[in-house]
């Protein structure tokens, strides 16, 4: 019984499961990711969700969708500089047309901006979701004035 009782407290002290959730913040430039507490860069956090299918395709969506977007922020940079060359003119119909593609071209650019922020979500919260049945919990070795046992520390 003794024997029996040793093994399994050895079996138990070495038994550690931690949740690696991917979380991610606004920055001053870009975002940033963690990985529980531990930032990761963009690349490490590819590399991980290469590994699932369902995550590597929204991911995808939202650099394609973020690259529609800085595009057409850039294309709403160009119509913004014709609209104030013309803005100086003695012909005010002349405005119509660069104000047209500025507004078009920033609401392009927020559409897909928005879609980008919702895919990387999308991939951040499907890749989380395989932690959602796993416990976080660690079995630690205490002891007191009463004695030496065993701890769960979630």
């Amino acid at each position: 019984m003794k024997t029996f009782f040793f093994i399994a407290l050895s079996v138990f002290l070495f038994i550690e499961a931690q949740a690696q959730e991917i979380t991610f913040f606004p920055g001053l430039w870009s975002v940033e990711y963690y990985q529980d507490d531990n930032r990761i860069t963009k690349q490490e956090l590819r590399e991980m969700f290469d590994k699932n299918e369902e995550v590597k395709e929204y991911w995808k969506k939202s650099n394609t969708y973020s690259t529609l977007g800085y595009v057409s922020l850039l294309s709403e940079g160009v119509g913004a500089f014709w609209l104030a060359s013309k803005l100086n003119t003695d012909y005010p119909n002349e405005t119509i047309a660069p104000l047209g593609v500025t507004l078009g071209f920033a609401t392009i650019a927020l559409i897909f901006l928005h879609s980008a922020n919702k895919n990387a979500k999308k991939a951040i919260l499907t890749y989380n979701k395989q932690f959602d049945n796993r416990t976080s919990f660690k079995l630690v070795p205490t002891s007191n004035q009463n004695g030496v046992g065993l701890a769960l520390k979630f």
